[in-house]
């Protein structure tokens, strides 16, 4: 083999095992939505999480965040909708029925402002 190409080879085998590592890392979080509630109200992710919101109610809702520009659409009892946290803290709501709020986290966000201080 030649010796030139055995670094790059080397190279691509750490980045797939970083890679790997990383997905393996994320974690899946599930949002009940039932008895006109978001259960639970509070979700604590880290980014590249993914985030299940499931209608379990018998109308229909949404999952929107209007300052991070997420909509689920309309989610009829029994679907639901998958959403990858990119990062940062942001309030959601139903639009459909406005007083159903719920918030996702971030795991650790209180630390990194602590140290800043």
């Amino acid at each position: 083999m030649n010796s030139a190409v055995r670094p790059v080879l080397r190279l691509g085998w750490v980045l797939c095992c970083l890679a790997a590592s990383a997905r393996a890392e994320a974690a899946a979080h599930v949002v009940v939505i039932d008895g006109m509630r978001f259960t639970p109200q509070v979700v604590k992710v880290k980014p590249g999480d993914t985030i299940t919101w499931q209608n379990r109610d018998m109308v229909a809702h949404d999952v929107t965040a209007k300052a991070v520009n997420v909509s689920s659409g309309t989610l009829a009892p029994g679907q639901s909708w998958r959403y990858t946290v990119r990062g940062g803290a942001f309030d959601y709501a139903c639009t459909l029925h406005p007083m159903m709020t719920g918030r996702v986290e971030l795991e650790g966000a209180h630390l990194a402002i602590r140290r800043q201080r």
